[in-house]
């Protein structure tokens, strides 16, 4: 037996998972959550004892976009 490992788009998944499950295929989904780059940055910078710059809210960015 073989193992793959594949990425499908949100919108198509059942539609392939059915597809898989018609030819017999046993699907195993990972639950793991990976963080993602900035996170990781973050999660690296506070570790080396460094201050996170405030990030901008919602908000204050359409304000800067409309001024």
């Amino acid at each position: 037996m073989e193992t793959f490992s594949i990425s499908v788009p949100e919108k198509k998944s059942s539609l392939v998972k059915q597809l898989l499950q018609e030819l017999g295929v046993i699907i195993n989904t990972d639950t793991e959550k990976k963080p993602n780059k900035t996170t990781i940055a973050s999660i690296k910078k506070t570790s080396k004892g460094e201050e996170l710059t405030k990030s901008s809210s919602h908000l204050d960015l359409m304000q800067k976009l409309n001024s």
